[in-house]
Formats: structure tokens, sequence, C-alpha cells
């Protein structure tokens, strides 16, 4: 792209280049982001070089920035190889595919060499960044800290021969606490976190009861995940919203507690469990959409159902198969005769009798 102008940061414009770094990254790895905490950390420790910090103008407006800083490849005790470590870097989304970062990414590249650094290191896409002579650490023996060969630990040589076997380690400043980046994001405009496919984040988490300021949530995660009935099941049983807030908070007040899967502070699966004395239920198990097929509901119904002690029974819509699949594929099957599925969905639930008749009760021993 014609136009693009690479310059150093000015102090006085760090906090709109935050703000830029900020939309560059939100949503992209995690809901949300850290990104523009770690550049405000970073800025401040002795690692920071300030000669390879750069934004990209278009029009005479940021639009693209990236810094670097020390690091260090252990090659032997007590013997360390300095390097650059590129990032972060980001662009604007609205003018994302432009050739911006290619040019940051460049710029680093020819003043890092012409200042006497002997390679750059950075954590990215193999995909892009090969582009411009990285390649997999594995390649030169560089692992992570944990002496771990992670495909997105790329290193560029700008001296050949320099790099050699070893652990690459970035400056502590990378290691920011989760609870000091979500203060420090209240300093901005405020701006919605979003799960979405592709995150790395996606399949760690941690699992835990939740809360009434989760309450909202819940009622998105409910809706959200059961569009997938709409059209399946029989259509006199589908209405908007699926779940009204006034039926969930009824189903809360007759009993159903709901554990939540939370990660890096976001709710993006809920499964509820309510206990029937000789029974416990599973009850209203949905999982955002965009974080389908990421183990989430499996890890879920494992925690609950570890610590059932007594029966669980599953009821859900005879027609939702893939629902059905997943609790089979997790240790439970149907309950093969009709008339004590029926006498089971009576007993232990209160939902219509249409209801009863289009579901299947699940169970993982006999009642």
């Amino acid at each position: 792209m014609d136009g693009i102008t690479i310059r150093n940061e000015n102090r006085e414009e760090r906090r709109t280049i935050e703000n830029l770094v900020r939309e560059a990254f939100w949503d992209v790895f995690k809901p949300g982001c850290d990104e523009h905490y770690l550049l405000h950390l970073l800025r401040e420790v002795p690692a920071f070089l300030p000669a390879l910090d750069f934004v990209a103008e278009i029009d005479g407006k940021p639009a693209g920035f990236c810094c670097s800083s020390r690091g260090k490849i252990a090659v032997a005790p007590g013997e360390n190889l300095e390097v650059v470590v590129l990032g972060p870097i980001g662009v604007l989304p609205e003018v994302q595919g432009k050739g911006i970062g290619s040019a940051l990414v460049e710029r680093t590249l020819t003043d890092a060499a012409e200042a006497g650094f002997g390679a750059v290191v950075l954590y990215g896409n193999p995909a892009f960044y090969g582009r411009f002579g990285f390649e997999p650490g594995e390649k030169f023996g560089v692992s992570d800290v944990s002496g771990d060969f992670c495909p997105a630990l790329l290193v560029n040589e700008l001296k050949p021969g320099f790099v050699k076997p070893g652990k690459f380690s970035e400056d502590p400043v990378f290691m920011i606490a989760e609870a000091d980046a979500a203060g420090f994001d209240t300093g901005f405009a405020p701006k919605t976190k979003h799960a979405k496919a592709g995150q790395l984040f996606l399949g760690g988490g941690v699992i835990r009861p939740t809360g009434e300021e989760d309450f909202e949530t819940i009622f998105e995660i409910v809706n959200d995940a059961a569009s997938a009935y709409k059209g399946v099941i029989p259509a006199d049983r589908w209405h908007e919203p699926y779940m009204p807030r006034e039926e969930l908070r009824s189903e809360i007040a007759d009993g159903v507690k709901f554990y939540g899967y939370y990660v890096n502070g976001l709710l993006v699966g809920v499964m509820g469990i309510q206990d029937r004395n000789e029974v416990w239920l599973i009850r209203h198990a949905y999982v955002r959409t965009a974080c389908r097929n990421c183990g989430i509901g499996g890890k879920l119904l494992a925690e609950l159902h570890a610590g059932a002690g007594k029966p669980m029974l599953i009821g859900t819509w005879a027609d939702a198969v893939w629902a059905v699949r997943f609790y089979e594929k997790n240790g439970f099957s149907i309950v093969p005769d009709r008339e004590v599925k029926s006498t089971l969905l009576r007993r232990f639930w209160r939902i219509p009798e249409r209801q009863v008749e289009t579901s299947v009760v699940l169970w993982d021993r006999e009642v």
C-alpha cells in the first residue's frame, strides 16, 4: 500500500497508541485483550528498545504499531545470546491486509540488523512471518523456556551462524497479571468481549459455580446455543427467546444450580444440576456457539458427574441427535423403554406433557 510512513513513537501519543493496540488485538487471541497493557508496562523496563518502537501512519494518522525488547537464548549455564523480541505488533482492523504490518516488520528487521543484533525472535503465525525470513525455532534448536518446540516460536537469524541451540525467554514483564490487565482496561472506552472460534485460549479454563452477576450472560449463552434447535425440534416447542428471563429465574428458584466454564474471566459455557432426592438431573447444558467442539461441554459434564454420588439423569429433545450423541460419548445411555422414560420425566421434571412426548432421557445407571 502506498502512503505508509514508519516513524518512532512519541511519548505524548502513548495513550493513543495503546488504544490502537487495544483495537488491533481485541477478541483476536482471547475475549478482549491484554496487549495494550503489556505495551504500557514494556516501555518502562530496561529491556525495552526505544529505537525499535515504531508507528505506521496513513495520511498522517496512526494505523499500526510495533515495538521490540531484549530477550535471550540460554545456550549454556551462564551463557546467553541477546536477541530482539518483536512484539506486540498490531494494525487497526479497518486497514488490515494493506501491507502495514509487513512494513513494520521489514523496518524492524532492517534497523535491528543495522544496530548489530544477531537475531530477532517472536511468537507468531509461521505462514505470515515466514515471508520475512522467520523460521521455526526448532530448526535452530531453540525451544521455549520449558524446553518445548512451539510451532509459533520463530527465529530470524540476522547474522549467519549467530543462533545456537538453547531456551528462549522474554523479559519477565511479559508475564502480566490478568487482574491488573483488567483494571488497566477500565481506563479505556467500554468494549464488549466476545468468544470466537480460533481464539488460542479455547479448551482451557476454570469451572466454578456461577453467581447472580452472571445471570445475563447465562441468559445470552442459553439462547445463543439453543438456536441450534430451531427447525429441528417440534415447531410448537420452539419460541424466541427459547428461554425467557422469567423462565430462567424460575428454574434457578426451583433449585437448578448453574456451573460455568470461565476462560480469562469470560463465561463461555454453562451446565445446570438439580437435586431431586434419589437422582441428580443435568439441566440446561449450553456452550457459546463460537466455542463448540472445544471440549467445554465434556469438561463441565465430567466435573458434575464426578461428584454426583447417586444416579444422574439427562433429558433432551429426541430430535437433537447431536446432543444425544454427546451424552452417549460421555458414558450415558438412552433409557430404552418408552414408558420408563415417560415415567421418569413426569416424576423428576416439571415440563409440559408435549415435551414428555418429544424428549428422551439418558442415564448413567438404571433408576
